[in-house]
């Protein structure tokens, strides 16, 4: 008996020079896919790769502008008048008492220690003048153009070496203005708050008086005077 052997199928690639293509399979035309070749699956789309980013992104958005939100915060309250603490009709006496970090320069044993200061103030005279005294060191200053002058009277009280550098005289118009803001008055003085003979930003006696100088505008209605050394705390006292 003969048996017939019909040779195995090679594979079309097989045995064949480089660089040649495969030759078609039997019934296909170029272009056509095998059929048992894979299709690549679909990619999934922008939106649906990004979903989970996509859902925490307002989370993300409100977390970082509270997080700013918060530096603004810390920046911007220590400085400025935010805190009015007491207040007192005219001729009375308001007690402003706030807490600051003391570099030690006047009280060395104070050196980068938080300390409470404490001063009861009391404003005796507030009066436009018409020319500004000559201060201390330098020419006369004028008044300027479309401005006025008044003289701030007030009596201060506190405990020996309070440190009162720093200190802000203001007038209040009654629509809210507010005038001599500077640690500096007009006169370019630094101590407003300090006794005239005061070689230093401490007290020496437990009451003294001082009198300040602030401009304002000509059509202000002057109603009140803040005292304050920065911020954010103040009291506010009536004129007398």
């Amino acid at each position: 008996m003969t048996t017939l052997v019909t040779p195995a199928a090679s594979d079309p690639g097989q045995n064949m020079p480089l660089g040649m293509a495969p030759s078609l399979r039997p019934g296909m035309l170029p272009g056509m896919i095998p059929p048992n070749t894979p299709v690549p699956a679909r990619r999934k789309g922008w939106w649906r790769r990004n979903a989970v980013w996509l859902v925490l992104l307002p989370v993300a958005i409100a977390t970082a502008a509270g997080a700013s939100s918060f530096r603004v915060w810390a920046f911007w309250w220590p400085v400025g008048l935010h805190l009015e603490v007491d207040r007192a009709a005219a001729g009375g006496t308001a007690h402003l008492a706030d807490e600051y970090l003391d570099m030690g320069f006047d009280v060395p044993e104070r050196a980068n220690t938080t300390v409470q200061r404490e001063i009861a103030a009391t404003v005796t005279g507030v009066e436009q003048v018409d020319q500004l005294p000559p201060p201390a060191y330098g020419d006369p200053v004028l008044i300027p153009d479309g401005s006025v002058a008044y003289e701030v009277r007030m009596h201060f009280a506190a405990e020996l070496q309070t440190d009162v550098s720093g200190c802000q005289i203001i007038l209040v118009a009654e629509d809210g203005t507010r005038y001599g803001e500077s640690a500096s008055d007009v006169l370019g003085s630094s101590n407003r708050c300090s006794a005239p003979d005061a070689e230093g930003f401490i007290s020496e006696q437990p009451e003294w008086d001082v009198t300040s100088y602030v401009l304002a505008d000509p059509d202000a209605e002057i109603t009140q005077v803040r005292l304050a050394f920065g911020g954010p705390e103040y009291v506010t006292i009536g004129l007398p």
